[in-house]
């Protein structure tokens, strides 16, 4: 009788110790692990030809990681034929301290195909877009023809990955679904930027 209370006690024991060392190692759900696969960056375009008063920027997304990475970016119309890049949105902080986010503007009206913006980025690879901000808009706080005045801003770009679904997919590319996509949010610098009007 004592033997088997023992055997069930260190039965006992035994399985606690498990349960303890399975949650010690499991550390942090993969979720909340900051991830240094993707860093993004923005940054201004002295290169761009403008008559606007605003600046421009270029933005650009660094694969830091070992492994080649896919991005969803956004949707394409007309085969491809014209871009748009909407993963991307812009947070410009005002004089006063004021945020507002920026998405860029979309179609008015879609009567054809509509595909999503695929982008590879393998490893050690960057790839750089310019970011108009004649081309965007404050729609979320619905501001939609919102005029700079002159003064100080900053500008910090985001990138939100996510999957293509199947639904997304046409009929004759539903593979494209299967893809690992990179799924998360990369955040950029804060950079301070001028508006002389």
């Amino acid at each position: 009788m004592s033997s088997s209370k023992s055997g069930h006690k260190r039965l006992r024991i035994a399985l606690v110790a498990l349960v303890l060392l399975s949650v010690v190692d499991q550390g942090p759900p993969a979720s909340s692990r900051p991830s240094r696969e993707l860093e993004m960056t923005v940054h201004l375009d002295d290169t761009a030809q403008t008559q606007s008063k605003l600046p421009k920027f270029r933005v650009e997304l660094r694969n830091v990681g070992d492994h080649d990475l896919i991005l969803n970016l956004g949707f394409t119309l007309a085969n491809g034929r014209k871009q748009y890049p909407n993963a991307i949105v812009l947070t410009i902080i005002d004089a006063q301290g004021k945020a507002r986010q920026f998405d860029l503007i979309g179609p008015a009206g879609v009567a054809g195909r509509i595909d999503p913006l695929i982008l590879p980025l393998p490893a050690g690879s960057t790839f750089s877009l310019p970011a108009d901000l004649d081309k965007y808009w404050a729609a979320a706080s619905k501001e939609f023809e919102y005029k700079f005045q002159r003064g100080s801003y900053s500008i910090e770009a985001q990138f939100r990955g996510k999957t293509v679904s199947s639904q997304e997919a046409n009929l004759d590319v539903k593979g494209i679904a299967l893809m690992p996509y990179w799924t998360g949010t990369a955040t950029s610098n804060q950079l301070r930027f001028e508006v002389n009007n």
